[in-house]
């Protein structure tokens, strides 16, 4: 007798705990099918299991995190697609121009209906054209090389002036051509964390654009001043100035403002200066009033001391 009932009782609790570990089971996968599907179907809106089974919640948790950054990713690919596209139609833009000309010129030449003068000139403005083109694909170049890291910059301890000076010194001939000067105020020479090489280009960048937008027979002043935590090295010309709803595009790349439409360029470099003092911890900013001046000041990191 006990022992019929000692088996029976055995038999129910066999009987019982299979059935509940059949639910749990069942409710496990449901939830983990759950899961999967918000995975598949790139859901993060799923909800927490309670505290009982802290493993859901575990599961759920990284479940999220694997569509959130599945997302982003996504969003990313997406970004840097359009920014390709973006970049390819804006080059395309900016080298039609040149293209034609030296299309158009050629073909003038191969017809020969032309005197010596016109040939010169017609030649003067093909070479013009190719070195525009030239200076675009190094800029180009330059500027992609700078954007994916493949250009390390090298920021070290090193004296501003000099740096200053070269800049100065390969616009020299560019400013003598418009008889302008390039003044510079007397400041004692600090070490600034910068790369030498790149920081003179982004400095010649600008300076050419104060050459190339300033009138015949004026002048253009440079000057530094040390800042608590940064030193600004300003920029100034007395030319055509910047109407002050364009500061915040005039850095953005093939971004030409209204004023520039006249004179040669294609937009790439402010966007380069930019993009290598934003390298170096360094930022640029502008100051202008239209057909008065305009003043790029430029930021780098002081020495700790």
């Amino acid at each position: 007798m006990v022992i019929g009932i000692t088996i029976s009782t055995a038999v129910v609790l066999c009987l019982l705990t299979t059935f509940l570990s059949y639910r749990y089971i069942k409710k496990v996968f449901n939830s983990i099918d759950k899961v999967l599907d918000s995975v598949l179907d790139k859901n993060a809106e799923l909800s927490f299991e309670t505290a009982a089974d802290s493993r859901l919640s575990k599961l759920t948790h990284k479940a999220i995190k694997i569509i959130q950054m599945n997302t982003m990713d996504i969003s990313q690919t997406k970004q840097e697609k359009e920014t390709i596209q973006s970049f390819i139609s804006d080059m395309s833009h900016q080298m039609k121009t040149p293209l034609s000309g030296i299309a158009m010129y050629t073909d003038l030449l191969l017809e020969g209906n032309i005197n010596v003068a016109e040939q010169q000139e017609f030649l003067l403005r093909i070479k013009m054209g190719t070195e525009k083109l030239q200076w675009m694909m190094d800029s180009l170049v330059k500027m992609s090389r700078l954007e994916i890291g493949a250009i390390e910059l090298s920021p070290i301890p090193i004296g501003i002036k000099q740096t200053i000076s070269d800049s100065i010194s390969s616009i020299y001939g560019m400013a003598t051509k418009k008889n302008i000067s390039i003044q510079t105020a007397y400041f004692e020479d600090i070490p600034l964390l910068h790369d030498r090489k790149w920081t003179c280009e982004a400095i010649t960048n600008i300076l050419e654009n104060a050459i190339k937008y300033s009138p015949a027979d004026e002048k253009i002043n440079i000057s530094v001043e040390t800042l608590p935590i940064y030193t600004k090295i300003s920029i100034t010309d007395y030319g055509i100035g910047i109407v002050s709803d364009e500061w915040n595009f005039i850095f953005k790349r093939f971004y030409r403002g209204q004023n520039a439409k006249g004179a040669g360029g294609a937009g790439l470099g402010l966007y380069l200066a930019s993009l290598i003092f934003q390298k170096q911890g360094g930022y640029i900013l502008v100051d202008s009033k239209e057909g008065k001046y305009t003043t790029f000041s430029m930021f780098l990191q002081n020495c700790k001391k």
